[in-house]
């Protein structure tokens, strides 16, 4: 028999308050038993719980999470303001391209929040449709919302991971900064690790299994943060330094020249090459460097390092290879392309 939603909260909050006195964690079956309840509505009631942020479960063992002590204080934001967590929630939107419905319900309730008072709620709204058409993958979705979780409540979390190389490991661990990045629709989590004893940075999408502890665990005070990808492209920081110098024909210079890509930046005319365009900054790595490098095709040749200019050159090589171009073959302006990228 379906009973009434009133009655129902009622019920919720008799569960949480049962978690709440025994932080050590209860079963479901000591819940039911302790709230004379059937075990499949108790089941039902831990699951809504669960996605309320309320608790959690290790093993057979529902515990409570601390909710009331992080609840978002209200805040009045100006027009202006408003729309920048419009544009926010649009980059979040492009950057995922994996369904993520606790995501739609944030958009869903600001877009009732900026309905009342400016005229971007139907934006959002749209932002959150759009949301909703990425392909359903409920495992990321229950991961992405435990290493959250772990993040906020400072709990440690068991994952199960599988590098790009390697096999599939487990290990103990505390997210210290969680970072979106553009390339690869991705978003990671950087942190201690147990099984190597040190920072590690894992990919979130590349986590197979992660469930949430009761340890808690410290930022440790000297964690610089965001500065620690003060020398990074996108994620890949480091403390050695790599001088990184780009040359970007004529055609490209304009678009190259109306953004700051990365915060070392110079760009200074190329006296060797009239027109050309020379890109210089400091990079601490240039894994994820190289997929941006692909994005201008010949229109962007590496001169420094050498040792990233013959990896470019021979991924050039490959593909004209693949496509069946040869350098005794095409036009005279392919010719000078494939110059600007192999300086034959």
């Amino acid at each position: 028999m379906k009973i009434s939603e009133a009655r129902k909260r009622v019920r919720l909050d008799r569960v949480d308050l049962s978690l709440q006195r025994h932080p050590d964690g209860l079963t479901e079956r000591e819940i039911a038993e302790e709230l004379n309840l059937e075990r499949r509505t108790i089941y039902n009631y831990l699951q809504e719980l669960y996605l309320e942020g309320k608790a959690d479960k290790e093993g057979t063992l529902w515990y409570p999470l601390p909710y009331q002590s992080i609840v978002l204080r209200k805040h009045e934001f100006q027009a202006e303001e408003a729309m920048i967590l419009y544009l926010a929630a649009r980059l979040f939107v492009k950057q995922n391209d994996r369904r993520i419905e606790m995501a739609e319900l944030v958009l869903a309730k600001l877009a009732d929040i900026l309905s009342e008072d400016v005229q971007l709620g139907n934006n959002v709204r749209d932002a959150a449709r759009e949301l909703a058409q990425r392909p359903k993958a409920p495992d990321y979705e229950d991961i992405f919302r435990t290493i959250i979780r772990s993040y906020i409540y400072r709990r440690q979390v068991q994952i199960l991971y599988h590098p790009y190389r390697g096999e599939p490991f487990e290990t103990l661990f505390s997210p210290y900064l969680i970072e979106p990045s553009a390339i690869g629709f991705a978003t990671y989590a950087i942190g201690y690790s147990s099984v190597v004893n040190k920072l590690r940075t894992y990919k979130i999408e590349r986590i197979i299994q992660a469930s949430l502890t009761k340890q808690e665990y410290p930022i440790p005070s000297d964690f610089p943060g965001l500065d620690l990808l003060r020398n990074a492209w996108s994620i890949f920081y480091g403390e050695e330094i790599t001088r990184v110098i780009l040359r970007f024909h004529p055609d490209v210079t304009r678009r190259v020249q109306e953004s700051n890509w990365h915060p070392s930046q110079q760009l200074t005319r190329d006296e060797e090459n009239p027109g050309y365009l020379l890109m210089t900054f400091d990079v601490a790595d240039t894994t994820d460097l190289k997929p941006w490098i692909r994005t201008w095709g010949a229109n962007c040749a590496v001169v420094e390092p050498t040792e990233l200019r013959d990896e470019m050159m021979g991924e050039a090589r490959r593909l004209a290879h693949l496509y069946g171009w040869h350098t005794t073959t095409g036009t005279s302006k392919d010719h000078s392309r494939f110059r600007d990228i192999f300086g034959e």
